[in-house]
């Protein structure tokens, strides 16, 4: 317990792993000032506001010009044939450790 003779079991705790630290955002309030109610509201809300709409109409120039290049196909001289075969032979010739995590 933290207390004035002891005010840094908190943080000792906190920096030893030993607390839990999770939140979980439940409410947040609309632009309208009104507030979520209920955790689906408040996803919607959240997804709304940092996920925006992709509109074209919106793009600068800058990103016209990146879009018009990510739907070309990129080819280079060295480029082969993806195989099921090729995907196995770069699976097993990672280490174990490393191919077990990928399967």
């Amino acid at each position: 317990m933290t207390t004035a003779a002891n005010p840094w079991n908190v943080v000792y705790n906190l920096a030893a792993g030993k607390r839990n630290t999770t939140t979980q955002i439940t409410i947040l309030r609309k632009p309208d000032g009104t507030l979520t109610t209920d955790t689906r509201e408040t996803l919607r809300l959240m997804l709304d506001n940092f996920t925006p709409e992709d509109n074209e109409r919106d793009d600068s120039d800058h990103h016209k010009q990146i879009t018009a290049e990510t739907q070309q196909p990129t080819t280079t001289a060295d480029d082969r044939q993806l195989t099921i075969e090729g995907i196995r032979d770069a699976i097993e010739s990672m280490d174990k450790v490393k191919r077990d995590w990928h399967l």
